[in-house]
């Protein structure tokens, strides 16, 4: 190594820390003290040329000029005895941080905004002219804030006019992000960091590579005459619409790439835009079950009653409210789907169910048919056309107690003691077989489906081939489950929730609420909140268990509460609607909505509020 800790380099940066090296420069951690902050510096080796070096400031200079929210920002260039260059200090980790993909509303949007942030980053840096040319996760870095910071523009150029560079400069890029024409030294431009970025996005959705070998060399001869994995193979919560632009990104020839970044952050915008309808609608925004919406009523305390319709019967535990292209479901006690105008609570159709419907309705949207798919009572699990409500396929024999949207297939679990994916088309892609009986529906993370049996085993399934992953004993769970970074929210029916660390396989913490827990725990940034037949609701740490706040409801609990835009809403068996600070604990607003008990969490429709009672009263709030 070139400098130690202490060292200090013309008399203002004093070396802190290494942060890497490659094949043309060491990169370290600095503080400069002129400007009393920490910065990255990253000096070329010494092997360069005189004539190299003068382009490489050259470089610099012209990387220094531009000025982009998605860059790593230059703040000054090296002129004595060392070659280095002086930039802004990005510890957020690397773009491929954010996957595998999860289709949970927060982890959605986190990755689509980040990915829209690159790809017009891209956009901005060709129009002026620049390639990149070695497009890899180190060099798409992320803010504490998981805003990414593109690094290095330019200076792969200049390693092309070097002859004594390492293995990686003579191919001129990373061989697992390397365009096809890359790799037989053809033309390089804008298109070929358009590929580059989506070998990037196909890591950070699957943990995989599109191409992989045993050398370099079989790695290049796959990027050219190799067919890439659709990556949602790899992962089957990727949507179909994404898929597509990924393989589109990674097509051999240029031409059938997306023209440029802006057009690829223009299609990742409508697939967002796309998927974000779908997820609002299902129930606790996404198949994680941590309850959190982005957006809700903008003025919670100042709530008001929009409207207010009296159906036959209302929605019973464990059934809720779901929505579909921005209408609301409901699956009745009185074995019936009604759709509601949310504008004015107006009746739009009514379907016949078999029996009483006993699961959160799902709706998906394929080829452009919408269809609806729901469980009941009797165990049958149906679809239904959308919006006809016409009977497309109904089976009888499922025996089922859940079901959960998996992209374009759905997870079923059921009391034959089985997990199946299923297709629309109702073709069994995989099924999973246990001893015992499942109790509830199941729950999903990153690439694995999480199903709980009746006699109280936690059954982990890959999500793509259906393998049984682990099985472990955790008691009486009648609620269901949420994950949020690697952490399984266990609700034990006779009030204890743990945590369990899905990697090391442990619990890390244990929290007695002292009452049943019917309620599934939602979490929300770095808190969990349980609330338990007793009447209290819980805030804790998510990493350590420890108390925030709590609240004494005054009413039993069976139904989830949800967070939305930071605020949380609640039902009660006492027929209370309450909102509270989800930081504070702050009760915001209250109101009564019949004499009949709630067990349906509330649903969150843009700004409106929707609330459903077991006697069939349903009132909107704005």
């Amino acid at each position: 190594m070139l400098f130690k800790i202490g060292d200090e380099l013309d008399n203002r940066y004093r070396i802190s820390g290494n942060l890497g090296q490659g094949g043309m420069a060491y990169v370290f951690r600095a503080y400069d003290k002129h400007l009393d902050r920490e910065v990255a510096l990253k000096m070329l080796r010494p092997h360069l040329t005189e004539a190299d070096e003068e382009r490489f400031r050259r470089e610099i200079k012209a990387l220094a000029r531009l000025s982009h929210p998605g860059i790593v920002s230059i703040f000054d260039l090296g002129r004595g005895e060392h070659v280095y260059f002086v930039m802004e200090l990005v510890e957020g980790g690397l773009f491929t941080d954010l996957g595998p993909y999860e289709p949970d509303l927060e982890a959605m949007q986190t990755f689509f905004e980040a990915a829209i942030s690159v790809a017009e980053t891209l956009g901005y840096v060709h129009q002026h002219g620049m390639v990149h040319r070695d497009l890899t996760p180190r060099n798409i870095l992320l803010s504490p804030q998981l805003r990414p910071k593109v690094m290095d523009f330019g200076l792969v150029q200049l390693a092309e006019t070097s002859k004594q560079l390492t293995r990686t400069g003579i191919t001129l890029g990373t061989p697992q992000y390397m365009a096809p024409e890359q790799a037989r030294g053809g033309q390089i431009a804008a298109h070929t960091d358009l590929y580059a970025f989506g070998a990037v996005l196909y890591k950070a959705l699957t943990g995989k590579t599109p191409f992989d070998a045993e050398n370099d060399q079989a790695v290049l001869y796959q990027h050219v005459y190799g067919d890439v994995v659709p990556p949602n193979q790899h992962n089957p919560h990727i949507p179909l619409s994404l898929s597509r632009l990924i393989v589109a990104l990674l097509a051999k020839s240029p031409k059938e790439r997306p023209a440029s970044g802006y057009q690829l952050a223009y299609a990742l915008r409508s697939i967002r835009h796309e998927l974000e309808a779908l997820t609002l609608g299902q129930r606790l925004a996404g198949p994680s079950q941590r309850g959190v919406l982005p957006y809700g009523p903008s003025a919670p305390p100042l709530l008001e009653a929009l409207w207010q319709v009296n159906l036959r019967s209302g929605p019973q535990w464990p059934s809720s409210l779901s929505a579909a292209e921005g209408f609301i479901l409901l699956g009745l006690r009185s074995e019936e789907l009604v759709v509601l105008h949310p504008s004015n609570g107006q009746l739009i159709s009514r379907f016949e169910a078999d029996d009483e419907v006993n699961s959160p309705i799902v709706y998906q949207k394929l080829s452009g048919e919408g269809q609806l798919y729901y469980t009941s009572r009797s165990g049958a699990l149906t679809a239904l056309s959308w919006p006809e409500g016409e009977l497309v396929w109904r089976d009888e024999r499922a025996r089922a107690v859940g079901l959960l949207s998996l992209s374009s297939d759905i997870i079923l679990s059921s009391t034959k003691g089985h997990v199946e994916r299923r297709s629309a088309d109702q073709s069994l892609i995989w099924r999973y077989q246990a001893e015992e009986s499942f109790i509830l529906m199941p729950s999903a993370y990153q690439q694995q489906i999480f199903a709980l049996s009746r006699e109280g085993w936690l059954h982990a399934i890959e999500a793509s081939s259906g393998k049984g992953l682990f099985k472990i004993k955790v008691g009486n769970v009648v609620a269901q489950p949420s994950i949020k970074e690697g952490l399984l929210l266990l609700p034990e029916r006779g009030g204890e929730l743990h945590a369990f660390d899905l990697e090391k396989r442990e619990v890390v913490w244990s929290y007695d609420t002292e009452g049943q827990l019917w309620a599934s725990p939602i979490i929300w940034q770095r808190f969990v909140y349980a609330v338990s037949w007793s009447g209290v609701l819980y805030c804790m740490s998510l990493k350590t268990g420890d108390d925030v706040w709590q609240v004494d409801l005054g009413s039993k609990v069976t139904a989830t509460p949800i967070i939305a835009s930071g605020v949380l809403y609640l039902v009660t068996e006492s027929s209370d609607i309450l909102a509270f600070d989800a930081r504070t604990g702050k009760r915001l607003f209250h109101d009564i909505i019949s004499t009949s008990p709630i067990q349906a969490s509330p649903l969150v429709l843009g700004d409106k509020l929707i609330v459903a009672a077991l006697d069939g009263t349903v009132k909107a709030y704005v």
